[in-house]
């Protein structure tokens, strides 16, 4: 199904008179009218409310294009491929993003305007905004800068701060901190401890494992960022990981770990059926809504745990902002003056009362970021300078349905730790091989 918006709407009274008493960093001449392909998402009306912030300040025209998850990936994938794109932004999703950068689908923003600058405070994703087109690989120091972010979806825990209180539990640092918290709420309340999306989708179980592989130390591969494609998905590390995340479900989880998705986990926490859950931060908009949740107010948000000696890691699954190769000098200009605007620490700052996601220190940071309402601005604080991405090569597509199945049965205890891991690395392996990568992979673990 495909959504344009095209009007103005009048914004909230209250953010509409904040604003007015700064003004915003708006361009300094009048665009041409730009058209933003985009995901129908829990954070859309925030950003189309900054988008009708834009209009109104400036007078420039811009149009969202949206459509569900799949059908923007497929309209953002005909329109760079096209003689010329009917889209000046292309909203891209921060897993399926190197598909866009290695086909060179992309303008550099700095050769589209040679003065653009990332603000300093906006967040840099682990290196994501910037390509290196001859290493192929993520590289802010030798890339060229492809996009900016424009959501800052990344992996969080969510918990029962209520019966943190109520049985003194201290937030944990470590993953058996975390299973012990968990134990003792599931003792004494009769919950379930703890929720992990392990169900197998196009992307779920993958996703909710990484920040254990990289939290204890482990890795997809010896050093992506250097262009070293040596597959180390089987090593000691990644069984220590992939062992505790088994642990957490046969110890604390629900009946039937392996067919838990995103949805069900959501579903357990907002009726208080679930003491901890590992979710996207965009979740949290659900947690104190009254038509939806049994447990608004109590719950608490906090930055994922890690193995002794390592830091956390939380999963990357944000959004970013491109603009396409294949349009007129005037559009692409069109373009970068509105990411320019976005970034803008006030910008950002409004982004955040208009109920959207910032993805700046300076809304993190702020005097908004203390409300109660916004605790979970606080964790975001600390958790998206430590949030790491999953893969940075389009072969992640791939990559991601071996993972989905191997990660899977472990969990659905048809195969052993060693085996998924032993498997899953022989066959990326073997996936590399036949896109033209020199690879190879670690020996099998032994049982």
């Amino acid at each position: 199904m495909n959504t344009r918006f095209g009007t103005l709407r009048a914004l909230p009274l209250a953010v509409a008179a904040s604003l007015a008493l700064w003004g915003g960093a708006a361009p300094a001449q009048t665009q041409e009218p730009i058209n933003i392909v985009i995901n129908q998402s829990p954070w859309l009306e925030g950003f189309a409310n900054v988008v009708d912030l834009y209009q109104q300040q400036t007078g420039n025209s811009v149009t969202l294009d949206v459509n569900p998850y799949a059908g923007s990936l497929e309209k953002q994938r005909n329109a760079v491929r096209a003689g010329e794109s009917e889209y000046d932004i292309l909203i891209v999703n921060g897993i399926f993003y190197p598909e866009m950068y290695e086909g060179g689908f992309l303008e550099p923003l700095t050769d589209i305007d040679p003065d653009f600058t990332l603000d300093p405070q906006v967040y840099t994703f682990d290196d994501t905004l910037w390509y290196d087109s001859e290493t192929k690989t993520v590289n802010a120091e030798t890339g060229d800068l492809l996009t900016i972010p424009v959501n800052p979806n990344i992996t969080m825990m969510f918990y029962r701060a209520d019966l943190y209180e109520k049985h003194g539990l201290e937030k944990p640092e470590t993953w058996d901190e975390l299973l012990a918290n968990a134990k003792a709420i599931q003792e004494a309340e009769g919950i379930v401890g703890m929720k992990q999306r392990a169900a197998r989708a196009t992307i779920s179980i993958s996703w909710d494992y990484w920040p254990y592989l990289n939290s204890f130390g482990g890795s997809l591969f010896r050093d992506e960022s250097g262009g070293d494609f040596f597959v180390t998905l089987n090593s000691p590390e990644a069984l220590e990981a992939l062992k505790m995340y088994l642990k957490i479900a046969e110890e604390v989880g629900p009946p039937n770990p392996a067919s838990m998705d995103q949805a069900t986990l959501i579903q357990y926490i907002v009726t208080g059926q679930a003491a901890h859950a590992v979710l996207p931060v965009a979740a949290q908009s659900q947690m104190d809504d009254p038509n939806k949740s049994a447990v608004v107010g109590k719950i608490g948000y906090m930055n994922l745990p890690h193995a002794p000696g390592h830091e956390s890691a939380p999963a990357i699954g944000h959004w970013l902002g491109g603009v396409p190769r294949n349009l007129p000098d005037a559009n692409k200009q069109a373009a970068v003056a509105f990411l320019d605007w976005f970034q803008q620490p006030e910008t950002q700052i409004a982004y955040a009362e208009m109920g959207g996601s910032p993805v700046s220190a300076a809304a993190y940071e702020g005097a908004f970021a203390e409300k109660p309402e916004n605790r979970y601005m606080i964790a975001m604080r600390d958790a998206l300078p430590t949030a790491r991405r999953m893969w940075t090569i389009p072969e992640g597509a791939e990559i991601v349905a071996v993972t989905e199945v191997g990660l899977n049965r472990a969990v659905a205890g048809e195969i052993g730790p060693v085996e998924a891991l032993n498997s899953m690395a022989a066959e990326i392996e073997k996936i590399m091989q036949d896109a033209g990568f020199e690879t190879g992979r670690l020996p099998d673990l032994a049982d």
